[in-house]
């Protein structure tokens, strides 16, 4: 989810994932009912959303809410990033390669791939998707980053997409077509979207047929409380041999509310996927169904999305990096993670830049320890001494800082609400500094100055995600970036360059890193087994990532 814009003085809480906002609301239209399946044959993910909107079908609507099922059983993407092994696994696609100057991309389909109704899926679909991203910029997501780097693209034949940049990026397929986070450009059948509007179609029913897709399953009924798919036993992935038909004949995604519900469903057998907020209520359901498995005990499953402290870098007073760090001497980090994680992960849960503690990242964790480690020190003395470098003092009476000028030291800290949690800690820790705090209710070239808009505009958007949110410049930090951008995956020289620009971002701490972020997921193995586990991590566990393709087609009925 992206940052919650700060165009003024606010502090915000931050985690890297896309924000969404609905649709306008709009009759839901239903399929018809099928015939009745047993609950061992019925796949039952719960969410928290209720969708105002059910019947919009467009991914590229930004805001369109696409995790109730699209993301996850209908789309197809080309190439899947695999968190687990860091690799990146064909799904559409079956190979990718470019030229020497990295300029130019060719991307080869498997064979066999079809839509939803039969009809072939070839290149000149994916051709079709991609010029009309380009020719819509920026309304559509994914649309901004297609313009940026598509000079142009063509179908030699039906199996191969050729792609002409308009500079070199080794990193086109990998964050563009493979999805960095939770989705990537998912082709579309050229024949159902060719002479619409992409801007407002919403592709709901075609003929009563419902939305034409790619993936192991289409819909069955929905509403905006409910979102049941069935199989598709004719997907093309099962018929071409490329992946096993999943065996869930039915995935029903019901809207549960509030997270008792959630977790009594899980204990009761109602439902096949849950996750505990703490290691107690984890260990509350284990004992109430033995059936439930944890992804890793207490440890967890480290997210992608380390919890940040973003300041405006453009505002007084944190426009001066003395003041941020003041703030982060203040933060008590393991206490963060004591009190909000019940000390999940241990030490290893606080956090000291934006990556996550993810095997395939160590060796760039371990090359800046030393350069990062300030970062995670709790002390308020140092906190004091920043403060105090700026000219403030601390009024007895208040027991806050007070300026030169006589203004209290204040801000106001804002989040979405599932992150009220750490907003609170942050909270408490700043007004024990002596800051008026209040809680009102890709990676690091994110920080590079060419995503920073003047204050009273929006915050520049790369598909749905917020960059730079802070609005921090830095000339020589940008370069650098640039130049490992148009390096070679795996190149060694982007160790260096790595190692540099940490150096100016530790320094200017233009964000201030809290915790990891632990979740723990939880499995119910009395309907299904084979479940991504730390033991068995074949890929990343979240329900709601493009990524669930895989898992489905990974799971296996358990012995009734």
């Amino acid at each position: 989810m992206s940052a919650i814009k700060s165009r003024f003085g606010k502090v915000l809480l931050r985690v890297g994932v896309f924000a969404l906002a609905l649709a306008s609301v709009t009759p839901a239209v239903a399929a018809p009912a099928d015939q009745q399946v047993a609950r061992k044959d019925i796949l039952v993910i719960p969410s928290n959303v209720n969708i105002p909107a059910p019947d919009v079908w467009n991914p590229y609507i930004p805001g369109v809410f696409i995790l109730q099922g699209m993301n996850q059983n209908l789309m197809e993407p080309l190439f899947m990033l695999n968190y687990e092994t860091g690799n990146i696994d064909g799904w559409l696609a079956e190979s990718s390669s470019h030229n020497d100057a990295q300029t130019e991309w060719t991307v080869t389909l498997r064979n066999g791939t079809e839509w939803s109704d039969g009809k072939p899926l070839t290149s000149d679909d994916v051709v079709f998707t991609i010029n009309m991203l380009k020719t819509h910029a920026p309304l559509l997501n994914w649309s901004g980053a297609v313009k940026q780097w598509v000079q142009s693209v063509d179908a030699p034949d039906d199996r191969t997409i050729h792609f002409v940049l308009t500079g070199p990026n080794p990193r086109f397929v990998m964050e563009n077509l493979a999805g960095t986070t939770s989705q990537a450009i998912v082709p579309l059948p050229r024949r159902v979207w060719d002479g619409v509007d992409p801007v407002t179609f919403k592709n709901s029913w075609n003929n009563g047929t419902g939305a034409i897709f790619s993936g192991p399953y289409v819909v069955a009924r929905f509403s905006s409380t409910e979102f049941d798919y069935k199989r598709n036993d004719n997907w093309w992935g099962a018929k071409s041999g490329a992946f096993k038909l999943p065996a869930p004949l039915e995935i029903r995604r019901p809207w549960v509310g509030d997270d008792a519900t959630n977790n009594q469903m899980l204990a009761n057998n109602e439902s096949d996927i849950g996750g505990a907020a703490n290691p107690s209520t984890q260990a509350s359901l284990v004992a109430q169904n033995p059936k439930i498995k944890t992804y890793s005990g207490n440890q967890g499953w480290v997210d992608p999305c380390p919890r940040m402290l973003t300041l405006n870098n453009m505002v007084s007073p944190w426009d001066k990096k003395a003041m941020r760090w003041g703030l982060s001497y203040a933060l008590n980090r393991r206490q963060i993670v004591d009190v909000v994680y019940e000390g999940a992960g241990g030490d290893a849960a606080t956090s000291t830049f934006i990556f996550p503690t993810y095997k395939a990242l160590q060796p760039y964790a371990d090359a800046a320890k030393d350069t990062l480690a300030p970062i995670g020190e709790f002390n308020l003395d140092k906190s004091a001494q920043m403060f105090q470098s700026q000219g403030y003092t601390l009024d007895s009476g208040s027991g806050k800082y007070v300026g030169p000028d006589g203004t209290t030291l204040s801000l106001d800290v804002v989040g979405p609400p599932f992150m009220e949690p750490w907003g609170r800690m942050v909270v408490q820790q700043l007004n024990a500094a002596g800051v008026d705090a209040n809680l009102p209710w890709f990676g690091m070239n994110r920080y590079n100055k060419s995503w920073v808009n003047p204050i009273g505009t929006a915050g520049t958007e790369y598909v749905d995600n917020t960059s730079n949110a802070g609005r921090w410049s830095n000339d020589q930090y940008s370069a650098l970036l640039d130049q490992m951008g148009s390096l070679p995956l795996g190149d060694p020289r982007v160790m260096d360059l790595y190692k540099q620009a940490v150096a100016i971002w530790a320094d200017e701490l233009p964000d201030i890193p809290l915790v990891q972020t632990p979740v723990l997921p939880l499995f119910n193995t009395t309907y299904w087994t084979n479940w991504p586990t730390a033991d068995n991590n074949y890929v990343q566990p979240p329900s709601h990532w493009e990524h669930f393709l895989r898992v489905l087609v990974e799971l296996k009925p358990a012995a009734q």
